[in-house]
């Protein structure tokens, strides 16, 4: 049996320069458990883009809110783009419990490997 010696990844690269370390790794060292900012969960597509609606609707309710009442065009035109955004996320969430004949985005086989 041949067995062969382990060595660091630090001791085969030493030509790279080490890279940045990013906000997200900074985060991630800080954070008691690593695993609660580097796990993913799987999520289907329509779902995601209801979440993306559903944030950017009601970002610009928050906008047109914050607005002062002598900008009346500009703040009911961000009232009905957040509330028509609000109401497609609804949508989006909505369905798959409508459409019952929808293929799954996710299999099961894929998120256990």
């Amino acid at each position: 049996m041949n067995i062969s010696k382990i060595q660091n990844i630090n001791t085969t690269f030493k030509n790279e320069p080490p890279k940045k370390r990013e906000f997200i790794d900074r985060l991630s060292y800080a954070v008691t458990n690593p695993r609660d900012v580097n796990d993913c969960v799987a999520v289907p597509r329509g779902i995601f883009k209801a979440y993306l609606f559903i944030m950017g609707g009601f970002g610009l309710l928050g906008v047109s809110g914050a607005l002062p009442q002598k900008m009346k065009n500009t703040k009911m035109a961000l009232n009905i783009a957040g509330n028509v955004l609000n109401f497609i996320s609804a949508i989006y969430f909505a369905k798959p419990f409508v459409v019952k004949s929808l293929n799954p985005t996710v299999k099961r086989e894929d998120v256990n490997s």
